[in-house]
C-alpha cells in the first residue's frame, strides 16, 4: 500500500512540475508580449514593426525578464487547487 501512495505521489509530483512550468511559460510570455506591444506605441512609424521585426524587438526588449516569487507562489497554489480536484 506504501509503495503504490508513493507512485501516485510520483505521479502528482510530475503533473504538479509539468503544470507549474507551463503555466509559467505562458504567463511570462504573455507579459513580454503585451510589454512589447505597450512600448511600440501606435504611431505611423510603430505600424511598421511586425513579423520578425516585432519578434526581434520583442526578445531585445524583454530579455532577462522573470516571473516574482509572488507570480511562481500563486501559479503553485493555482496548480494544487487544479490538481485536488
Amino acid at each position: 500500500m506504501t509503495k503504490a501512495t508513493n507512485l501516485t505521489n510520483v505521479g502528482e509530483n510530475i503533473q504538479f512540475v509539468k503544470l507549474t512550468e507551463r503555466f509559467s511559460n505562458f504567463l511570462l510570455k504573455t507579459r513580454k508580449r503585451n510589454l512589447a506591444l505597450v512600448l511600440r506605441g501606435d504611431d505611423d512609424f510603430s505600424s511598421n514593426i511586425v513579423g520578425g521585426d516585432f519578434a526581434r524587438f520583442e526578445q531585445d526588449l524583454t530579455n532577462g525578464l522573470e516571473l516574482t516569487s509572488y507570480d511562481q507562489s500563486r501559479i503553485q497554489a493555482r496548480v494544487r487547487s487544479i490538481l485536488k480536484s
